[in-house]
């Protein structure tokens, strides 16, 4: 489960990362693309796992 967890917050982090870059590579099937609904999006579930992860396994 831990190499799950890791591996989410991975493509998590990368898909944050890109589409702060350029929202449109990440939102292309919406018809407004910024980088608010990026984090809205790929972010909220990056805090949410990364909690997860550190709540199981950080202490």
């Amino acid at each position: 489960m831990e190499v799950t967890l890791k591996f989410l917050i991975g493509t998590a982090a990368l898909s944050v990362i890109i589409g702060l870059y350029s929202p449109w590579r990440m939102l292309w099937w919406m018809s407004k693309q910024n980088r608010l609904l990026v984090l809205k999006y790929y972010g909220l579930p990056l805090v949410i796992l990364g909690l997860i992860y550190f709540l199981l396994y950080g202490f």
